[in-house]
């Protein structure tokens, strides 16, 4: 039996065409049996090299032992390929362990929790789904992780196993085809930090890793960033133009002057002021005399087909400003039809799907629509809503074919282009494929699966009492599940908030919770609001601003170096940043008496600085 071994760990294949590792403790850890089977397994100096078979479909593989500790696999394979290859398997769950999930910012869920509402497929390189390529499972003190090196055509699978919940890489063709070496990282650490750390070092060995530093270097504004609530400000009939339902008079006006005021009084004086439909240049320089960032809301992925033009409501018609250049622009899928996007509302009381855009003219569109428009009005920042957050996509169009990797390089482009022409960049959700690229994400702290039913449309929607959606309490602001996996790997490369149908408003009685978790995870809040909400809620807002921004201020340009739960029940937890800023929150309706005697009353967290 050929066995790869350093000082760390051994690592050779079973009999059930998977892996079996030992640690240098003692610890053994083995995969679950793999339909895919195992020849010409030989050791050639550090590597072990063997041959796959996956139905019919020859894959040769490579493991070594990097000096820098796991193991690395690497998979090749040429010409068309099934519909999926399942290799390697999970590894053996047992009762008592919890999966790790990159879900959202990342939720730790015990493995035997089938009930726990996760999907079964979650493709990487999708803030929808998974927001990074890590996944995995701790054991006590040990946690194992896979890191996925490229996840443009792969997914997260999570299937029951003899009643436990067991996670896996499938991988994808591309466009059919085997296409490129897909790679796989494992990990072995004493501790969801330290493993994090583990994996972000393979990450900035592979170059994909930019800080907001760095960032900062390439768009100067972006220092105004840092710490910023982000302000979604609505005038009473947005939601009413937007979705075909009657106009009433404003109960509020929508003064962007006299709200300025308000948070200047307030206190609230670190801004990202956004808006949908766009400010006047007058108002978007009074807003930023008062050191404000001022951003718009943009999006490429959607078009309005130009034969339905007649049948959408006209204020959704106007807004579609990129319908000139139907059907050019729209992606084909491998049949050969129409990608279909955001349904808008018709006249005739129905909701019409609309093409999707592929990524390759997107980013023609973006330098041709967004320069003109900040030289106009005087914009520093800009939104694109869903490219970065949504699924990757292959395009068939003749003009412009594109595999999934082509997506996503063609929208890091267009964020990078934002950046060069001093733009602070933001994304719907974001994803760790694209975090070298956006400085900021919205609804990377508010996982799809868990905001309130048709978030997307509601974003001003209050909810209060019965109202409130169940999935709050049980999962979305549930400290028992959420872990911040995703800032203890990316929190000093992108400022990440919650969803404008998610935000730290839409449950007035509930945002002390979503301010413990801002401050937690060193990220600000997002408030999304019509003008008459405001004057109703100002006093309440400024009070959550003034909870949950602090940390984001004092550590927004830090990693984050550690985490730990301080109670069995996880209501208490701390995470800590690399400036030495020591957060502790107790999410609990009890006080909290730490070892050293000092007690942390309920619903509330402290924050200490330190040395490095």
């Amino acid at each position: 039996m050929l066995i790869l071994e350093n000082t760390q760990l051994s690592v050779r294949l079973t009999p059930e065409n998977s892996l079996s590792v030992r640690l240098a403790d003692g610890t053994e850890l083995e995969q679950c049996a793999s339909a895919c089977s195992v020849s010409n397994t030989v050791r050639s100096g550090d590597a072990l090299t063997f041959d796959l078979n996956c139905s019919g479909f020859p894959i040769h593989a490579t493991l070594t032992l990097p000096e820098t500790g796991g193991i690395h696999l690497r998979l090749d394979a040429e010409g068309p390929m099934p519909a999926e290859v399942a290799w390697p398997p999970a590894w053996k769950m047992k009762r008592g362990d919890t999966g790790i999930y990159p879900l959202g910012c990342g939720f730790a869920v015990p493995v035997e929790e089938l009930a726990f509402p996760l999907p079964e497929r979650m493709a990487f390189c999708s803030g929808m789904d998974a927001s990074m390529g890590l996944f995995g499972f701790q054991r006590g003190k040990l946690c194992v992780l896979t890191g996925v090196e490229k996840g443009f055509d792969a997914e997260l699978r999570n299937e029951e196993k003899e009643g436990l919940r067991h996670s896996h890489v499938v991988w994808k063709g591309e466009k059919g085809q085997w296409g490129y070496s897909r790679a796989v990282r494992f990990f072995f650490a004493q501790g969801l930090a330290e493993g994090a750390a583990q994996y972000r070092a393979w990450r900035e060995s592979l170059g994909t890793v930019v800080t907001l530093k760095e960032k900062m270097r390439r768009t100067p504004e972006l220092a105004k960033l840092i710490g910023a609530a982000d302000l979604w400000l609505w005038d009473d009939n947005n939601m009413n133009r937007l979705y075909a339902r009657p106009e009433e008079p404003e109960k509020t006006p929508r003064d962007v002057r006299k709200v300025a005021a308000d948070l200047e009084k307030l206190g609230m004086d670190r801004i990202l002021w956004n808006s949908f439909e766009g400010e006047t240049p007058e108002d978007c320089a009074f807003l930023k005399s008062k050191g404000f960032l001022v951003g718009k809301y943009d999006i490429y992925r959607d078009v309005l087909p130009k034969p339905d033009v007649d049948k959408i409501i006209p204020y959704r018609v106007k807004r579609s400003v990129n319908t000139k250049y139907w059907p050019e622009i729209v992606r084909l899928d491998e049949k050969g039809e129409y990608g279909k996007a955001w349904k808008l509302h018709g006249l005739d009381g129905e909701l019409h799907w609309q093409n999707s855009v592929c990524d390759i003219p997107a980013l023609k569109l973006t330098m041709e629509n967004v320069p003109p428009d900040v030289a106009k009005v005087g914009y520093n920042s800009r939104f694109i809503d869903v490219q970065a957050g949504g699924y990757l996509q292959e395009c068939y169009h003749p003009l412009h074919p594109a595999t999934r990797s082509d997506s996503m390089r063609y929208i890091n482009t267009q964020l990078r282009f934002l950046a060069d022409i001093g733009l602070v960049a933001g994304v719907e959700v974001g994803c760790e494929a694209a975090v070298g690229c956006y400085h900021f994400s919205e609804g990377m702290m508010s996982p799809v699966q868990f905001r309130a039913e048709d978030a997307g449309r509601r974003m001003t929607t209050l909810y209060r009492g019965a109202d409130i959606p169940e999935n709050f309490s049980r999962y979305m602001l549930n400290p028992r599940y959420r872990i911040p996996l995703w800032q203890l790997v990316y929190h000093d490369c992108a400022v990440s908030y919650w969803y404008w149908g998610d935000s730290s408003n839409c449950c007035p009685e509930l945002m002390i919770f979503r301010d413990l978790f801002d401050a937690l995870c060193g990220e600000p809040p997002l408030y999304s609001l019509t003008a008459t909400q405001w004057e109703k809620l100002k006093e309440q807002i400024a009070e959550s601003y003034h909870r949950a921004t602090p940390v984001a201020r004092a550590a927004g340009l830090e990693r984050m170096i550690a985490f730990d739960c301080l109670t069995g029940d996880r209501t208490v937890q701390r995470s800590v940043f690399a400036n030495g800023l020591t957060v502790t929150v107790n999410f609990s309706d009890r006080d909290f008496t730490a070892e050293d005697g000092t007690v942390l009353p309920a619903r509330t967290f402290r924050m200490t600085t330190g040395e490095k």
